[in-house]
This record gives structure tokens, sequence and C-alpha cells, in this order.
């Protein structure tokens, strides 16, 4: 599936930036944001892959030089490749954040293995609401501490590779840059 968009910029520098002195919001055709975040938001909706994408950039013909299509195409993977840097660096933090928190889940397991006999014990602990309560108390820790690497992997890290997914599809984007006509 190829997604195809049509962007009207008066600079080549609103693919990346937004200009809000450029911004005409009577235009039917500004986008209130820049190019790149317009296709983002709507390539990061693929839940598994991103789609291929095709892109016409419309300017105004004084603004177009001979080369201007293979320039903004170099921006565009670099501005991409420097984005895949930085979710890859968000990743690798995450992974090893979460790596950490699945460490202390393995010792509230480990502890809440010792303690509960020791706890349920009645010579231990003689009251046995007591011991109840403490029996209760260390299963809800360790439910806590289980979950929070697992909600983690399940919850917040699946935006971060739709991310990296987007990026890596408007890296290798189809790029056209075709002069505006007067309508």
């Amino acid at each position: 599936m190829t997604l195809e968009f049509d962007l009207y910029l008066q600079e080549p520098k609103e693919l990346f930036v937004f200009d809000s002195q450029t911004y005409d919001p009577f235009d039917e055709n500004a986008l209130g944001e820049a190019g790149f975040d317009y296709i983002v938001a709507r390539v990061i909706g693929f839940w598994l892959r991103a789609p291929r994408i095709a892109t016409r950039v419309f300017l105004p013909p004084e603004r177009i030089t001979l080369d201007m299509q293979e320039k903004m195409r170099r921006a565009m993977r670099s501005w991409c490749d420097d984005l895949l840097i930085a979710n890859r660096r968000e990743r690798v933090e995450f992974i090893i954040n979460n790596v950490i928190f699945f460490a202390v889940a393995l010792l509230m397991l480990a502890l809440n293995w010792w303690l509960q006999p020791v706890i349920s014990n009645p010579q231990m602990v003689t009251d046995a609401n007591l011991r109840s309560w403490l029996g209760y108390g260390l299963d809800i820790l360790l439910w806590v501490a289980v979950w929070t690497p697992l909600s983690a992997l399940l919850l917040e890290w699946f935006p971060l590779y739709r991310r990296h997914q987007a990026y890596r599809a408007l890296r290798n984007m189809e790029m056209q840059v075709l002069p505006q006509t007067k309508d």
C-alpha cells in the first residue's frame, strides 16, 4: 500500500519546520504544521508496518532550483537518520530501565518466596489478622513489581516502535518537487 501526499509549501524549509510568518489559515492547502509532522501523524497510525510513501511537494516556481528535488531528498534522509538515532537511543534506554525493573521484580519474588512461610507461621506472627495483612501486602508488592516492566513493555514500547517505523518509511519515501500552478 502506498500513501500519497500533496504538500503545498511556500519555502522548502517548511517541509521540516513550521513557519508561522508565512502560514495563511485561509489557504485551503496550508498545513498549519511542518510537512514532516503532517506526514508522520498519518503514517504512525499503521500498527505493524508503515506503508510506502509518495509525496509531491509543490513550491512557488521561483523557489525551485535545478537540484532542489535532490537537496530535499538528502535533507529528508539526514533528518530521518537523526530521528532514527534518537529513537534507537530512546528504545535502548527504555530496555535498560525495564531490565532493572525486572531485576527488582525478581528480587521481590525471591523476598516474597522467603517471607511468606515466615509470615504464615503462627509461632512467628501470632495474630491471624496481622498474618493475613502481611501476606496480602507482600502479594500486592510482588504484583506491582512484576507488572511495572510488563506494562511498560506492552503499553509504552510499542509507540516507540511505531515512530521508528514511520521515520524509516519517511527516510525512504518517493519525493517529487513540482512548481505550484495558479488556479
